[in-house]
């Protein structure tokens, strides 16, 4: 396994991974919280978020094209400098509808080109027997890069300093690009020919894969979980910008030594590990409903976050396997995994803005509620998922 972990092709989606994680765990996490900060309503960040997935849904198939035409390296960095944009807005962002336009659709097109490449990099690069592996180390990774973005984002935002905020991110993202250029491009293939054509023939016509596309669909819910709904939750329970960096530190260390601990036990590739992680997210996620007490609060955040990098993990190994292996090209499946993501997101969104109008209380508990029951719904899917054609 070492000897695999010092070929090139996996020493540069490692680089890559470290550090556009440093910059996304700025956004990821930081977004909405900068955002609610400046004055922005809960309403009104939902409804961001749903307009940048539609835009993202919309827009996938440009990143079987671009990656056609330019590579998947130039292709990457195209949406990290659209990344970059858009939390340069979101930093200096004003409370009116062309700013929340701005960074839907900068950040929407951003995703819509870079999100299938990373399923469809390691899927065709990564041997399959160290799949597992292989995404375990990357969490590792993730979790060291969150840990230093969530620092340093946590002092320049205390300090008032967006520049360094806007540099730190681009560097990070430069660097990730350069780790790029030096995979292989023999070992990479685009077999599509009309991205736009055949991603929306297979998406709504073609019955293949019909599971594929559920879950793909219904992960929605814990993507809003994690991107909106934990973060804001916690801000508005805290009302302090210091305490909310400080518990997503302190989580994302315990979760690292978690890890370094047991993670090495832990075949992700496997159907029944999945199984496992799911339930006990569903059970910290049960949690946050009741949850009243500060310190019981950082407790479960600490668990969140390690399990949820797990869960996270453990459905990557098995698309990656999954897109990989079935018959159709590996580049379609991605696209397609990541367009029925989104409109899913852009759907479940929509009605969380109509919800939040009458109550915002009410739309946090929906939220929750709704990653529960996909957690239950996913891990049965999955479990079939291979046996379609």
């Amino acid at each position: 396994m070492r000897k695999q972990f010092l070929e090139k092709n996996y020493r540069m989606q490692f680089y890559d991974n470290f550090f556009r994680t440093f910059s996304n765990s700025i956004y990821s996490v930081f977004a909405p919280v900068i955002l609610y900060k400046a004055g922005v309503s809960v309403t009104a960040i939902i409804a961001i978020f749903a307009l940048q997935f539609l835009i993202m849904g919309i827009l996938t198939p440009l990143c079987g094209i671009l990656s056609r035409k330019i590579g998947v390296a130039d292709t990457k960095f195209l949406s990290y400098l659209l990344k970059t944009i858009s939390m340069i807005i979101v930093l200096y962002v004003n409370t009116n509808i062309y700013y929340y336009i701005a960074i839907a659709v900068i950040y929407g097109l951003s995703g819509a080109i870079n999100n299938p490449l990373n399923t469809y990099i390691p899927g065709v690069i990564v041997d399959e027997k160290y799949r597992g592996r292989f995404n375990s180390f990357a969490y590792i990774l993730r979790a060291i890069s969150s840990i230093l973005g969530y620092f340093f984002v946590g002092i320049f935002l205390t300090k008032d300093n967006n520049v360094a905020i806007a540099i730190l991110v681009f560097i990070s993202y430069f660097i990730s690009y350069i780790s790029l250029l030096n995979i292989d491009k023999n070992k990479l293939k685009y077999e599509t020919k009309s991205s736009f054509k055949e991603s929306y023939n297979y998406l709504f016509k073609n019955k293949d894969n019909k599971k594929l596309k559920l879950v793909s669909g219904f992960r929605s819910c814990i993507i809003i979980e994690r991107l909106i709904t934990v973060p804001l939750y916690i801000y508005i329970f805290f009302q302090d910008i210091k305490t909310f960096t400080f518990m997503y530190i302190s989580s994302t260390v315990v979760e690292l030594v978690a890890l370094f601990i047991t993670g090495n036990k832990l075949d992700k590739r496997k159907p029944s590990t999945f199984n496992i992680v799911s339930a006990i997210k569903g059970i910290i996620t049960l949690v946050f409903l009741f949850i009243k007490n500060s310190f019981v609060l950082m407790i479960n955040q600490s668990m969140y976050k390690l399990v949820d990098n797990v869960y996270d993990s453990a459905y990557s190994a098995l698309s990656q396997s999954k897109v990989e292996n079935d018959k159709k090209d590996t580049m379609l499946l991605s696209m397609i995994h990541e367009m029925c993501l989104c409109f899913f997101e852009f759907v479940i969104l929509t009605v969380f803005v109509i919800v939040s109008i009458i109550n915002v209380n009410l739309t946090f508990k929906s939220m929750f509620i709704s990653s529960i029951i996909v957690i239950v719904v996913n891990a049965k899917l999955v479990r079939g998922w291979n046996k379609e054609s």
